[in-house]
């Protein structure tokens, strides 16, 4: 009996083990929002003078020197766009550094933190104001993107409240997965195609403060896209929502946000 006891529950162990993590599609509220509206020139100085040269350290000052080099022979085409920002969305989109996996991890979760302990104050404006300034007239594009993820979508309206990274190809490559897929209209994200690392991916960066409504879910077994994934979602822009807008500006700096 004792051994048919430990028997059962190795076997229910198991098989809690081979569960997946269901992520929730919503509207991302720890998400670190902030679009910089009405502030964004006192956020570059700042960024220039205090939180890019106290951020640049370890290995992130070693490839922001490499990454500066490479932009360097790229001046004269830079568009409206700085050396800093061009540098942003090359170390972004590096997949070698994976930068954006920290980066992306403080963002999704870092807005009770944001004025005090938040540590990325300078890649999040200029990824940001990189965004704006390749989209300043909000032309939409349509996108794709895949993950191996399992997402929940019980909320019609949703963020994905970090940068997200998308291609204007349909055929993005399936490493990137086929359990959940995104077929994007975005009106806010920009092509960053000219700046990244992998240009071959035609790639699309959507900010963390876009909202989007779920128009449609389109199941295995159900007609299919182009995509061939075993979930699409088809999602269509619908504005933004900034809760942290100007929240490091100068009347509201160095206070601990709880809700906003």
């Amino acid at each position: 009996m004792d051994l048919l006891i430990v028997w059962i529950s190795m076997l229910f162990t198991a098989v809690a083990d081979t569960r997946r993590e269901v992520f929730p599609l919503n509207m991302a509220p720890y998400s670190v929002d902030d679009d910089y509206e009405g502030c964004s020139a006192e956020m570059s100085k700042l960024v220039d003078t205090k939180y890019l040269p106290s951020e640049i350290s370890g290995t992130f000052e070693e490839a922001w020197r490499n990454t500066k080099n490479e932009i360097q022979g790229m001046k004269q085409q830079l568009d409206h766009l700085t050396i800093n920002h061009a540098i942003a969305i090359r170390l972004y989109t590096h997949k070698e550094l994976k930068m954006y996996l920290d980066l992306n991890n403080a963002v999704r979760t870092g807005k009770k933190h944001y004025t005090t302990t938040f540590m990325y104050h300078s890649l999040h404006f200029l990824l940001t104001d990189a965004i704006q300034h390749l989209n300043p007239e909000g032309a939409c594009f349509k996108v794709y993107r895949r993950t191996d993820l399992d997402f929940t979508n019980q909320n019609p309206s949703i963020r994905f409240g970090s940068f997200t990274s998308t291609s204007l190809h349909t055929n993005i490559s399936a490493e990137f997965g086929s359990k959940s897929c995104f077929e994007v209209l975005t009106c806010y994200g920009a092509n960053v195609t000219k700046y990244s690392k992998h240009p071959e991916e035609n790639e699309v960066l959507i900010p963390p403060y876009e909202t989007f409504t779920i128009k449609e879910v389109i199941r295995n077994g159900d007609d299919q896209t182009a995509m061939k994934c075993e979930t699409v979602y088809q999602l269509e822009s619908s504005g933004i929502e900034s809760n942290l807008r100007c929240a490091m500006s100068s009347s509201t700096a160095g206070r601990e946000i709880f809700e906003l």
